[in-house]
C-alpha cells in the first residue's frame, strides 16, 4: 500500500503534490524536493517520503523529513500530505503507517484543517495556535533592554544543527542578553514577491519578543519587512498580531527541548 519515495518515483511524488497543491508552481516542487533528497541522501535518512497506490496506482503522498538533534532524538517531520479525493476515506490508514516509521517525535506544522481535526486521534498534541506577525519597521522602535543580535553560529551543543541551517540559506542569529546568549535561526520566504522572515528554531520564546527591537533592526537591515513567529493568544510584541491564520503545530512523542524547533521542516526544504 505504501511505497517509499525514490528517485524512480520522484516523478509520481511531484505529480500528486502539482495535483494536491495546484497553487504552488512546478518549479517550487521540483527545487523544494531536489534539495529534501539531496540532504536526506547526503544525511544518510532514507527516503524523503512516502507514496499511497491503490491497484498499483499513485492515490497519495507524504513527506517525512527526517533529523536529529544533539541529544540523539530522532525527528520526522510530516509535511505536504494529499491523498487523491477518490481514496480519502482511506487516509487514516495511510497516516497510521507512516508513524510505524521509527521516531522518538513527529510533527505536523502545517496541517490543512481536515488534518488539524484528525491527527488528534493520533497522539499529536497542539504546540501553538497560530503566529505573530510582526512589521518590522514598527517593531524597530521598541526598546531591547541592552539585548544585541548578531550574525554567527554560537559555540554550543547543537552547534552542527546551526550551521546546516546556514548552509541550506537560513539565517543564524545570536541574541545576546545580561543573562547570556541563546541562537536563532530564521528561514526566508518570498510572499507575494517579498521577502519575508520566519522565526524556526529558538530555546526561549519570551527573550524572543522582548528583543524584538533590536531583532526588528537587525532583519531590515537584510532587507525583511515582515516577521513570522509562532505564538499563542495573549502573545504580543510593538508592531506584532496574533493571527490564527498561520496553522497551528502539533507534535507527538517527547516534548520538543527548543520552545521553537521547526528544524529541518518544510520551511526550510520547500522555503514556505
Amino acid at each position: 500500500m505504501l511505497e517509499p519515495i525514490g528517485r524512480d518515483t520522484l516523478g509520481e511524488a511531484h505529480a500528486l503534490l502539482a495535483q494536491g497543491f495546484p497553487m504552488r508552481s512546478p518549479a517550487f516542487w521540483t527545487e523544494g524536493l531536489e534539495r529534501l533528497s539531496a540532504h536526506h541522501a547526503a544525511a544518510g535518512l532514507g527516503p524523503i517520503g512516502q507514496i499511497m497506490r491503490m491497484k498499483g496506482e499513485p492515490a497519495g503522498v507524504m513527506l517525512t523529513i527526517r533529523s536529529r538533534r544533539a541529544d540523539g532524538r530522532s525527528v520526522v517531520n510530516l509535511s505536504s500530505w494529499y491523498v487523491d479525493p477518490r481514496f480519502r476515506l482511506l487516509a487514516p490508514r495511510m497516516l497510521t503507517r507512516v508513524l510505524e516509521e521509527p521516531a522518538d517525535v513527529f510533527t505536523d506544522l502545517t496541517p490543512s484543517p481536515a488534518v488539524t481535526e484528525m491527527i488528534g486521534r493520533f497522539g499529536f498534541v497542539q504546540r501553538h495556535a497560530g503566529a505573530l506577525l510582526v512589521a518590522l519597521p514598527v517593531a524597530a522602535f521598541a526598546p531591547g533592554g541592552g539585548a544585541r543580535i548578531l550574525d554567527g553560529v554560537p559555540e554550543a551543543a547543537d552547534a552542527a544543527l546551526l550551521a546546516g541551517h546556514r548552509e541550506l540559506g537560513c539565517l543564524v542569529l545570536r541574541l545576546v542578553t545580561a543573562s547570556g546568549e541563546m541562537p536563532l535561526v530564521v528561514s526566508i520566504a518570498s510572499r507575494r514577491g517579498l521577502p519575508v522572515a520566519r522565526l524556526i528554531y529558538a530555546t526561549d520564546l519570551s527573550a524572543v519578543r522582548a528583543a524584538i527591537g533590536p531583532l526588528a533592526r537587525h532583519l531590515i537591515a537584510r532587507g525583511l519587512a515582515l516577521l513570522e513567529m509562532p505564538a499563542d493568544p495573549g502573545d504580543s510584541v510593538p508592531g506584532g498580531w496574533f493571527t490564527r491564520r498561520a496553522r497551528p503545530t502539533f507534535f507527538r512523542g517527547t516534548p520538543p527541548a527548543a520552545a521553537v524547533d521547526h528544524a529541518y521542516s518544510e520551511f526550510v526544504f520547500l522555503r514556505i
